[in-house]
C-alpha cells in the first residue's frame, strides 16, 4: 500500500486553502474598508466630544467639529455592514 501525491493533487489542495483563507475572493476585498469604517465610526466620537466639551470658540474649531462629524457619517456608511461573523 503506497500513498502517492501527484502535482495536480497538491495544486488542488493549495487552491482550496487559499479560498478558505480569503473567503473565495468576494469576502476578502470588501472587509478591510468595512472594518476601517466600523472602527473609525466607533472611535471618532471621542475627539468630537472632547472638542465640544472644551468649548468651540473659533470658526476653526467649529470647522473641526463639522469635519469630524462628516468623517463619522462617512465611517458609519462604510462600516455599517461590517461583521466578523461572515457566513
Amino acid at each position: 500500500m503506497s500513498i502517492e501525491n501527484t502535482a495536480s493533487d497538491y495544486s488542488a489542495d493549495t487552491a482550496d486553502e487559499s479560498t478558505a483563507i480569503d473567503g473565495g475572493g468576494t469576502f476578502g476585498s470588501a472587509v478591510p474598508f468595512e472594518a476601517v469604517g466600523f472602527w473609525l465610526a466607533v472611535m471618532l466620537p471621542v475627539p468630537t466630544v472632547l472638542l465640544l466639551a472644551s468649548g468651540v470658540s473659533s470658526i476653526y474649531e467649529l470647522a473641526a467639529v463639522g469635519g469630524l462629524l462628516a468623517a463619522n457619517l462617512l465611517a458609519f456608511y462604510l462600516g455599517h455592514e461590517y461583521s466578523t461573523d461572515k457566513r
